[in-house]
């Protein structure tokens, strides 16, 4: 089944590339991390192209849940054991500066995406998690953060976090690329790439720079640890109460709700009961996740009729953090957001246009492809 978010998106189409074409810079996939690197691009006077085999925002950024998070998947305490305080603290920031991004361009834009700023619950699932929560959150509060401690829910309110429709969003920015300049050709394909070129069935895209931002799908292209996984939701009828306030990440980032002003409930995540089945590109749903969100939904909301079911594939990398860089065979990439492509892409789309464009900025070596 479709997800909520494409049904509700018709947006405009953009014809097949049929002959060969240069540009300054060709970047293949048009989700939200090739739309932001295209729009970035175009802003800075670069000649751009994008190829996306399907339509814009059609797989992962199309079926994900909507949230604007601040950090990675888990709280700032494992984070800090996985990175180093030090550049958890740097991953942090980074992530501010994609909500202060997204912020900006919606309003620049006039972008009409549904974007909220209500805050995120992070919920413990464990006692475990939850003396990290309570300890994340006393050393982000010492950074200014503005963190609210709930004890009798075991959880975290994060009051700076958004949400929004993420479809919307990534159609309505690349309607600004076009307008800064930017070319965007669906049904395109790519077949093989090369530092200078892109191959599209007969048709060929000479550039200067290739970029990859094909998440999930690098692997078909480049040698780049890049790790399909799939992930569920569901979403339901609208309901006239409030259920949830805000958006919630629980479970160290394994499930994960939220309500939408309209009063749609979105349930997803779950993976984590069946890992090994939840690998690879095909976007199914299966009864097992299933079964498990609608249980939450039962819990939480028993009345609320279920509307969509969908499954999207995610682009896992080794370290949960993105690849933002150029690979040893002189391709540019933007991928690997494990789950994340909302909370990073728009800053990491920028970033990648620095990079693309020769400008020094101090955050290469956190996301470089080559890292250990």
């Amino acid at each position: 089944m479709t997800s909520i978010w494409l049904d509700e998106s018709a947006g405009e189409r953009y014809a097949p590339l049929r002959e060969d074409a240069t540009a300054d810079v060709a970047i293949v996939g048009g989700g939200i991390a090739g739309v932001a690197t295209a729009y970035h691009l175009a802003r800075a006077g670069v000649g751009t192209i994008l190829l996306e085999a399907r339509t814009i925002a059609e797989a992962a950024s199309g079926r994900n849940a909507g949230f604007l998070l601040a950090g990675v998947a888990e709280n700032f305490v494992a984070a800090c054991r996985r990175y180093g305080e030090k550049n958890a603290l740097r991953i942090w920031r980074f992530t501010k500066r994609n909500q202060a991004l997204v912020r900006a361009l919606v309003r620049e834009n006039e972008i009409a995406c549904d974007l909220a700023w209500n805050g995120s619950d992070q919920i413990a699932g464990d006692d475990e998690e939850w003396d990290e929560i309570e300890a994340s959150a006393e050393r982000l509060g010492r950074e200014d953060v503005r963190v609210r401690v709930i004890g009798s829910k075991r959880s975290a309110i994060y009051e700076d976090d958004g949400e929004l429709h993420p479809v919307r969003y990534v159609r309505e920015l690349a309607r600004s690329a076009i307008a800064a300049g930017a070319r965007i050709h669906e049904g395109s394909r790519a077949r093989a790439v090369s530092c200078d070129e892109v191959e599209v069935g007969s048709a060929r895209v000479r550039a200067g720079s290739v970029v990859l931002c094909t998440n999930a799908y690098t692997s078909q292209l480049a040698a780049l640890r890049v790790k399909p996984v799939r992930g569920q939701m569901l979403a339901t009828a609208p309901l006239a109460r409030r259920v949830f306030e805000r958006p919630a990440y629980a479970n160290r980032g394994y499930r994960y709700w939220r309500q939408r002003a309209d009063g749609r409930v979105l349930v997803g995540g779950w993976r984590d009961t069946a890992a090994d089945e939840e690998i690879g590109e095909e976007e199914r749903t299966t009864t097992r996740i299933q079964d498990q969100l609608d249980g939450f939904l039962r819990e939480h909301a028993p009345d609320a009729l279920v509307t969509h079911r969908w499954a999207g594939t995610m682009g896992f990398s080794h370290d949960a953090l993105p690849y933002v860089g150029r690979m040893a065979n002189g391709v540019y990439v933007n991928a690997g957001f494990t789950g994340h492509g909302m909370a990073f892409a728009t800053a990491t789309g920028e970033l990648i246009a620095d990079i693309v464009r020769g400008v020094r900025r101090p955050e290469t070596d956190l996301f470089t492809p080559e890292r250990p």
